[in-house]
This record gives structure tokens, C-alpha cells and sequence, in this order.
């Protein structure tokens, strides 16, 4: 869709905004939320020091260690991939399908945005052999394709990519130079996770993937704006940390101190964030159930509702294919 709301606004397509979760706030990130109510300023850029190391705690647990000084935070997670593309820099290569919001941030700068298909059995990772032709087709056209912005526990088409095609689509990734954003917003909320094996691509390419993970989504309520990033190790790494803090400098992009406390708490995970996950996950689950079974009952044709569906979203961005 096109902003038609304000006169004189560009053509910049946009994605809706994240929907909200229909459940109340947890009390314990409000008590939290309140406590922090009377620091009035913001972050420094990048993030404080408690909010980093909160994130590192976060994915060591999953398998990816960090270090606080290979972090960054920002007030979401459209901020910090708009640091990534401008610091990077040439043409970004997404899926087909992908996240409404991806692409608006490198059209604002004047980079072209070039669709990768995916396996008809899962989103958010593209075809490697498609990734490939695309890659030879840009740079024979004169373009210069540097970045590859995938999902493995996808939003829109609410799947997991299998780990074979991971490894498959970051080979041929890391074949054509290409550094990679892993979007693992929705990567905790898998409906059936016993069944679901899910990798990310930084624990195959360690040194050119950089995890983003909005934190208002499963975590944080959709009002209070806060994400993080986990950069690779490395000299080019360092590089790139330090240009995305200038992008996040430039754009004053910090997360507000209240907001950064409870997000440091929720990224602790507590036993009643952990339990308020779980059961999000578990009502969300249902609904979606129901609702297949409702369009499927209609006459609808839909394809079987799989064991890897992910995502906390009942609206349509986040409906099984």
C-alpha cells in the first residue's frame, strides 16, 4: 500500500504496523517498566551497558555467544536493519514472500530491492539456486548485490526453514560475498518447538551474519519500541558495529530508559515472562488452528497446517501458507 494520509508524502511503500497481541500487559514488565519511570532520558546509542549484556545472556542460551561489545540496541527493529543497509551499502536481496517491512528501508535510501522465491514448503529463506541466478542477473545488469535479509522462523508465511536449506542458501550466500541479517524475532514462538528444528544462520557463518531481534513482539508489548543486534566477530565486523552506531547516532535512534530496563528484564526471562511466552504461544496456536479449520470448512483450499508453524500474530502476516 501507498501512504495517502499526509499531503505530500513520497511513494516509499510501507508494511502495516505490528499488530497487537490481544493479551494485557504482563504486571511484572509494568512494575519493572514503572520503577524505571523517573529516568526521563534515553540509552546512549547502541544501548547501555545492562541492556547489552541482558542480550548476549539471551543468545548464549541459544547457542550464540556474544560479547557486550559485539551488541547494539535500538528503539525497534526497522531502525537498526535501516543502520545495517546504509552501513553496508549496494543492493539487498530479500525472499518472495517476505516481511512487509523489510524493503521500505532500503528504497528510503535509494537501494534496490530484488526478490529471491522460496521453496513452495517454506518461507523466509530463499532458494539457493535462486539466490544464485538472481546474484549473477543483478551484477550482469550492473548492480551490486551485498546484503541478503532472511527469517528462519518466518513472518508472513509463518514457517520454519528446514536446516538443509540453511545450510544450502548460506553456502551460496557465503559463496557470492554476500553478509547476511537474520530477522529471529518470532524464533521462540514456534506452536509445536518438540518437532521444529531451528538453526540460525550465525551458528553456520559466524563471520557474516549479524541477528537482529525485535523484542516487541513476543517479549516486549508492541508500544514499547526496543530491539537488538548480534554483530560477527572480526576486523569487518568491527567495522560494521561502529557504522552502525554513526547511522544510529545520525538518526538520535535510542531506546528510552524505561523501556531498556523492562526490555533488559524480559530478555533475562524470568519464570513469568518464560510462562506469559509459552502460553502466548499456546493461545495463538489455537486460534490459528480454528481459524484453518474454519476457511478450510468454508471450501477454502489451504494447505495442512504444519508441526513448524511460528509467530504470535493472528493477523494475516502471520497465517500458515
Amino acid at each position: 500500500m501507498r501512504r495517502t494520509d499526509l499531503e505530500g508524502h513520497g511513494p516509499v511503500r510501507f508494511g502495516p504496523p505490528l499488530p497487537e497481541d490481544g493479551l494485557p500487559v504482563l504486571p511484572e514488565l509494568s512494575a519493572v517498566l514503572a520503577a524505571a519511570a523517573s529516568r526521563g532520558g534515553h540509552e546512549p546509542v547502541g544501548g547501555g551497558p545492562a541492556l547489552r549484556e541482558a542480550a548476549c545472556g539471551y543468545w548464549d542460551r541459544r547457542g550464540l555467544h556474544c560479547d557486550p561489545d559485539r551488541a547494539a540496541a535500538g528503539p525497534g527493529a526497522p531502525a537498526l536493519l535501516l543502520a545495517l543497509t546504509a552501513a553496508l551499502g549496494g543492493d539487498v536481496l530479500v525472499p518472495r514472500p517476505c516481511a512487509a517491512w523489510w524493503a521500505p528501508y532500503a528504497r528510503l535510501l535509494g537501494r534496490p530491492v530484488f526478490h529471491v522465491p522460496t521453496p513452495p514448503e517454506s518461507g523466509g529463506v530463499p532458494d539457493p539456486y535462486a539466490l544464485l541466478e538472481t546474484v549473477r542477473r543483478v551484477r550482469a545488469e550492473g548492480g551490486d548485490p551485498r546484503l541478503l535479509v532472511l527469517s528462519v522462523a518466518d513472518d508472513p508465511t509463518a514457517t520454519v526453514a528446514p536446516p538443509e536449506l540453511l545450510h544450502e542458501t548460506v553456502e551460496a550466500a557465503q559463496g557470492e560475498g554476500l553478509h547476511l541479517v537474520s530477522d529471529e524475532t518470532w524464533r521462540d514462538t514456534l506452536h509445536d518447538p518438540h518437532d521444529t528444528v531451528l538453526l540460525s544462520p550465525a551458528e553456520m557463518l559466524p563471520d557474516r551474519v549479524t541477528v537482529v531481534t525485535d523484542l516487541a513482539g513476543a517479549l516486549l508489548p508492541p508500544g514499547w519500541p526496543a530491539a537488538v543486534a548480534r554483530f560477527p566477530a572480526g576486523q569487518d565486523a568491527d567495522g560494521l558495529h561502529a557504522r552502525v552506531l554513526d547511522v544510529l547516532t545520525a538518526l538520535d535512534a535510542r531506546v528510552a530508559a524505561p523501556v531498556a530496563a523492562a526490555a533488559a528484564h524480559a530478555l533475562g526471562e524470568p519464570e513469568p515472562v518464560r510462562e506469559r511466552v509459552a502460553a502466548s504461544v499456546r493461545l495463538h496456536a489455537r486460534v490459528a488452528a480454528e481459524a484453518h479449520a474454519t476457511v478450510v470448512a468454508a471450501g477454502a483450499l489451504a494447505r495442512p497446517r504444519r508441526p513448524d508453524a511460528t509467530c504470535m500474530s493472528t493477523s494475516p502476516h502471520c497465517a500458515p501458507r
